[in-house]
Parts: C-alpha cells; sequence; structure tokens
C-alpha cells in the first residue's frame, strides 16, 4: 500500500517558534549547534509528508493534535486531508495544556 503524501505547512506560530530556538542557541551555544537544531527539526516536519499518523496523538492537550519529538523539541500538528499544518514547535519542559489553552484537570 502507497503511503498518501500530505504538503508540510509551516504555521505562523511555528516559524516564530523556529526563529526562537535558533537564536536562543545561537546565544548559548553557536549558530553551527542552532543551524544543526533546526536542521533536524525541519526534516522531521517534511517526514510528516509521507509517515504523518505514525507519531502519538496528543488529544490530551487539543483534539486532532498531533506530536513527533526532536529532542528536546516537540513539534505539534495537525492533518488535513491534503495538508500536514506544524502548529507549533516547544521546548519538551513546558507546560502544554497552558500554551495550548486548555485548562489541566
Amino acid at each position: 500500500m502507497a503511503r498518501e503524501h500530505r504538503r508540510v505547512i509551516w504555521a505562523p506560530k511555528a516559524k516564530q517558534d523556529l526563529r526562537e530556538v535558533w537564536r536562543y542557541y545561537a546565544r548559548v551555544a553557536s549558530p553551527e549547534v542552532a543551524d544543526s537544531l533546526l536542521r533536524d527539526i525541519s526534516k522531521a516536519g517534511e517526514q510528516l509528508a509521507e509517515q504523518a499518523l505514525m507519531w502519538r496523538a496528543r488529544d490530551d492537550v487539543m483534539p486532532g493534535l498531533r506530536s513527533v519529538v526532536v529532542h528536546p523539541y516537540v513539534i505539534f500538528y495537525r492533518l488535513t486531508n491534503r495538508n500536514v499544518e506544524i502548529a507549533r514547535v516547544i521546548h519538551g519542559r513546558r507546560n502544554f495544556a497552558a500554551i495550548f489553552g486548555r485548562r489541566e484537570r
């Protein structure tokens, strides 16, 4: 069975997250380390085009949300018929429910 290929779209918030990740790692480590991490995140994002259903459903954070880990970050995304929308790229130690506006119970 052939894999379904979707187009990957980076939401404006996700693009902003990437800029912040790069700035942080360029400052505390080096531009090379920042570039390498962003390459890893980008590669994982592009792999979602063919393997989007392979990763974890995150209905606990928000209905319809899924995630894949690129240590130490988590890529959160949603699926549509033809697209994978990458919503956010967030450090794994953050409170995801608070970021996505969902109250913890």
